[in-house]
């Protein structure tokens, strides 16, 4: 990782630094446009489309007679699930049902629905419930309606996904993420220390268990099974091996919460994402503790007094059996335990990472799906590469420049490897058929990148403020990540009153809000350290590069700072209200 560190430094200032010629810069890089890319797999494995064309997709699951599901964060004809079936065995996708339409109050945004399958019931949780609908072998579509087992899960604006996973004694495990970062006073909030003991873990951050086999369960009713887990999308129950596995999505912005204890290259590459063995009553850490991949052990965070070294308390929590490094996004996780592929993947797990957005202004990485060796239950061997050519370019700058992202993977009766993609809802069937380095990157090519399409926004100091403070959630084209970040293209709150413009940045803003007809309910937080003119910079650059608007002056800068002696953020609504503009209502 520390050579990997180096090499990303390299390249990120060949263009950031405002040193290089944009000219110069662009006439470095191939391949700047946005098509189909060809998986790149180990020799002997071949891959081939099945299906295409669900749209943002979530989770696969493959039942015992080769009838395959998929969960959707958006709609297909209404509903967010698909049954997916191929009627003439050619592995190629013949027939669709979509069902399941998933009602949640506006405050939820999209529901990002996660499945599993056991004795003949599909399961489906969304952002506060899971269903229960039979669906026995045969039946593409659920039969009669569908029975809620647990309701009234806490409702949180971030990490609001829910994962699944069931034992084969009747129990259904649920994910239920952290609703703020790092468990600070003041969310977001640079150099706010951590609330301690963080309150969060009495209902968030953590695995809770129900028993899948009674209907009405509330949060209540369930068991706090583990304790101290960021977010978990990739989790998985396996019978072989009697566990349950996660993989822990790991913090984010150390660098702008305590810049001076950390830069931006170390904020890209800290923390490791984790993967755990999860047993009942244990505690993994957070937020107290983060894990360092160049130290190999638990640190304590900054916002508990940690310094990037110091242990503390983390001695005390459990460890990891692996781990990823930062920000790849663990989006799935699925044991390997056919007999199809080659022996060394026997018992062995792959994990589909579908890539990171926040390791601005280093490149974004991830956006692969990993191989980790077992035997009993524990690894053997690091992690390797399995799948490859996903983001459609060697050197990805921009989360949406990505053409896929690997969000799901599934293991086929058959032996064979299902992987959905993220973006299009794309299904990639992989087989081991001998034959040899098919979909292999020719040697001595030239490295393909994103980074012509970036490289105007790359100059002075109004783009290298925004790479270190704004970059890694809007991201370095603007374009925010939907659900979470807005996105700075085609909206007034950049191209309109310079005023507001200059409040939400300068106090920080919270949600929610619409903006392009999208809600969004996080928190934004203030930059009140940066000076007149710094402020100035940064803001003009946003204008001038996702609005064509004009400049905004130092006076105007001071004019608001002076003129507002406001403490703490601005709620959206107040501050839409205040300048005369429509609020949020019921209507939009």
């Amino acid at each position: 990782m520390r050579v990997r560190l180096a090499i990303a430094l390299v390249v990120i200032t060949a263009g950031c630094d405002g040193t290089e010629n944009a000219d110069d810069a662009a006439s470095d890089v191939v391949g700047a446009s946005k098509s189909a890319p060809e998986l790149v797999l180990p020799s002997g494995f071949e891959a081939t489309v099945v299906f295409e064309g669900t749209g943002e997709s979530r989770e696969i699951f493959i039942r015992e007679d080769g009838d395959m599901f998929v969960s959707l964060s958006g709609l297909r004809e209404g509903a967010h699930i698909l049954g997916l079936r191929d009627e003439d065995g050619d592995h190629i996708i013949d027939v669709v049902a979509p069902f399941h339409d998933v009602a949640t109050p506006k405050a939820q945004k999209v529901p990002r629905i996660h499945i599993e399958y056991q004795d003949g019931y599909l399961y489906a949780v969304d952002n506060e419930r899971v269903v229960r609908m039979a669906l026995p072998n045969g039946a593409l579509t659920p039969v009669g309606e569908p029975d809620i087992i647990i309701e009234k899960i806490p409702y949180q604006s971030s990490h609001r996904g829910r994962t699944l996973a069931m034992d084969p004694d009747g129990w259904i495990y649920v994910n239920i993420g952290s609703p703020s970062n790092a468990c600070q006073t003041e969310w977001k909030t640079k150099g706010s220390p951590g609330v301690d003991p963080c309150l969060e873990l009495e209902r968030h951050a953590g695995i809770w268990r129900w028993r899948s086999d009674v209907v009405g369960q509330s949060f209540d009713d369930g068991e706090h099974y583990a304790i101290g887990i960021r977010n978990t999308i990739a989790q998985t129950w396996d019978e072989p091996y009697g566990a349950l596995f996660v993989v822990q999505m790991g913090r984010d912005r150390l660098d702008s919460l305590w810049p001076e204890t950390f830069t931006v290259e170390q904020n890209a590459e800290l923390p490791a994402e984790e993967l755990f063995r999860v047993e009942q009553g244990r505690e993994y850490g957070w937020p107290y503790c983060y894990y360092d991949p160049f130290l190999e052990r638990k640190v304590l965070a900054p916002e508990y007094g940690g310094d990037g070294e110091v242990v503390g308390r983390c001695e005390q929590y459990e460890k990891p059996l692996m781990t990823f490094p930062a920000h790849y996004s663990p989006s799935s996780i699925a044991f390997y335990h056919a007999r199809a592929f080659p022996e060394a993947y026997h018992g062995g797990a792959f994990v589909a990472l579908k890539g990171s957005w926040n390791r601005a202004p280093l490149p974004q990485d991830g956006y692969i799906v990993a191989f980790v060796p077992f035997a009993d239950g524990m690894p053997t061997g690091e992690w390797e590469t399995f799948a490859d050519g996903f983001k459609g370019f060697d050197i990805l700058y921009e989360r949406d420049n990505a053409v896929y992202r690997p969000q799901s993977i599934a293991v086929h009766p058959d032996g064979s490897l299902y992987i959905l993609d993220n973006i299009e809802g794309r299904i990639w069937r992989i087989d081991y058929t001998g034959a040899t380095d098919r979909g292999a990157r020719p040697e001595n090519r030239e490295p393909t990148s994103d980074r012509a399409l970036l490289v105007e926004a790359s100059k002075g100091k109004g783009a290298e403020l925004y790479a270190q403070y704004c970059a890694s959630c809007h991201q370095p084209g603007g374009g925010g990540v939907p659900g979470e970040f807005p996105p700075l293209t085609d909206t007034d709150w950049v191209s309109g009153d310079k005023g507001r413009l200059i409040r939400a940045v300068l106090h920080g803003m919270e949600g929610p809000v619409v903006i392009n007809g999208a809600l969004y309910d996080e928190v934004m937080p203030g930059h009140e350290f940066l000076s007149d003119n710094n402020l100035a910079a940064l803001l003009t650059y946003v204008r001038a590069t996702f609005a064509d608007a004009g400049p905004i002056h130092d006076s105007e800068v001071l004019l608001v700072r002076n003129g507002d002696n406001r403490e703490g953020r601005w709620p959206a609504s107040e501050l839409e209200t205040a300048l005369g503009i429509p609020g949020l209502d019921e209507t939009r």
